[in-house]
């Protein structure tokens, strides 16, 4: 058979052609094995989920004709991986991995399960502004990839990231649901008797040293900086400029302690309890939205490390009326803002640094990667450290950049959150963050990074306990 693209295969498939089913199956093999791996994290079982995902897949295809086969076929195999997750049991009965044809003759599957009625959250894409609504319908309804989207719209896919982003924040809002992101406040409890940080952050200086480069095992998760082990306690604090460029004030401060063993969704992990207590802002202000008498808040995180990675299972909140909330790694857009990332961190000449200071980051970076071994100083304190990026793979005005310090034990003694230059802020006034624009002129006394032409403007100054020189 001559090649045949995805909708002519699929009616081969509908008229019962096995043939054009393999066919079909074989060109997404791969990619369905990937996101099965990385959905239910037990190696052992991809192939019995993989398995399961085809005879769905052929049973879906004989009644209907997606529009999207790929992202249908995504779909399926996320909907298997739920299942897995969900069942006390596992899979009961092994699949064996023989030809797809045979496979398909000789089992059967139930009818598959319907979705919950979703009217109300189609009807709240009538109250979001026209592309993120137009970026939502070909998402989540129309079934088209971002790079698709993002071709139809002639527009990079970043730009299609970032209106999916508003646009669901905007239906969450239309809905009254709240969410939670690694940049959400959620305060706690001070205790008495430690040693508080200071007032004003230290001073930092940073000089590139000339010693030898170190891979770093990055056990923590990032950018909370426990590390899932029973026992392991932090705690950091969060500095902002003034706006005049004179000093960076103490914003928050936050505690975590890794407390006790737990199971979610089947998988060993540690439960992980937060503290955070907010001070008052960089112009003297509490945080918007918090009450002066009520601004302590608990939060709960659950994680574990494997061999090769740091995974985030599920995260607990507080929400303003005082219920909690819990999301967890089978939640939507879970892996957006928690996810997992990669222990092993090398310096593999992933930047290269122009005359004038500018940075290019190589295609093939990881998202997190680490470039040049630095002498830090804070305070009185000094360490040597390797500088890491966490960079997103579409770099843009609208996204934020990670720059840490990490010692070989694998620990951040210093993290700096720069954000691009048009990070938060509408396309018109009023602006999130003020009456300026941009970044740079919100903050026109802080540091500048340029990498792959778009610039990013440092925002704000995160120091570990052990930076600082005070017990946890």
């Amino acid at each position: 058979m001559g090649f045949l693209d995805d909708q002519m295969l699929v009616q081969q498939i509908r008229a019962g052609d096995e043939q054009a089913f393999v066919t079909l199956i074989r060109r997404y093999e791969r990619s369905l094995a990937t996101l099965i791996r990385d959905r239910i994290g037990a190696v052992d079982a991809v192939e019995d989920v993989l398995q399961e995902t085809l005879v769905h897949a052929w049973s879906g295809l004989r009644e209907r004709a997606p529009r999207h086969v790929r992202a249908w076929l995504y779909q399926v195999a996320r909907n298997r991986c739920a299942d897995y997750l969900r069942s006390a049991q596992r899979r009961e009965q092994f699949v064996e991995s023989e030809a797809l044809s045979t496979m398909i003759n000789r089992m059967g599957v139930p009818t598959a399960r319907q979705h919950r009625a979703a009217e109300d959250v189609i009807g709240a894409f009538d109250h979001v502004p026209e592309k993120e609504r137009a970026a939502l319908r070909s998402f989540y309804l129309d079934g088209l990839s971002i790079a698709e989207i993002a071709a139809r719209h002639r527009c990079p896919p970043g730009t299609i990231k970032r209106r999916l982003s508003h646009g669901r924040d905007m239906v969450r809002s239309e809905l009254g649901v709240t969410t939670n992101r690694r940049s959400m406040a959620m305060s706690a409890e001070s205790r008495p008797g430690k040693k508080a940080f200071p007032e004003l952050r230290p001073d930092i200086t940073i000089e590139k040293s000339t010693g030898t480069p170190f891979s770093i095992d990055f056990r923590e998760l990032a950018w909370w900086f426990i590390v899932p082990e029973i026992g392991d306690r932090v705690r950091w604090a969060d500095y902002e400029p003034a706006r005049d460029g004179t000093a960076w004030k103490l914003t928050e401060e936050k505690t975590a302690t890794a407390s006790r063993r737990a199971i979610i969704h089947g998988r060993e992990c540690v439960e992980i309890e937060i503290e955070e207590l907010h001070h008052k802002d960089r112009e003297g202000l509490l945080p918007l939205n918090h009450d002066p008498d009520d601004i302590a808040r608990h939060t709960r995180f659950w994680g574990r490390l494997t061999e090769t990675e740091v995974q985030w299972l599920a995260v607990e909140s507080m929400k303003s009326d005082g219920t909690r909330e819990l999301l967890t790694s089978l939640d939507e857009d879970f892996g957006w803002d928690w996810g997992m990332s990669s222990r092993h961190v090398e310096a593999k000449g992933f930047l290269s640094e122009q005359p004038d200071g500018r940075l290019t980051k190589n295609p093939d970076a990881p998202q997190v990667f680490s470039h040049g071994l630095y002498t830090v100083r804070i305070g009185e304190r000094t360490f040597e450290c390797m500088r890491v990026f966490d960079i997103d793979e579409d770099a843009s005005e609208r996204a934020v950049l990670v720059m840490a310090y990490i010692t070989r034990a694998g620990r951040t003694i210093l993290f700096r959150r720069y954000n691009g230059n048009l990070w938060g802020k509408r396309e018109n006034p009023p602006h999130s963050w003020g009456v300026e624009m941009t970044w740079e002129e919100d903050l026109p006394h802080t540091d500048r990074l340029v990498i792959d032409c778009v610039k990013y403007v440092h925002h704000y100054d995160v120091l570990t306990d052990e930076a600082c020189g005070i017990r946890k």
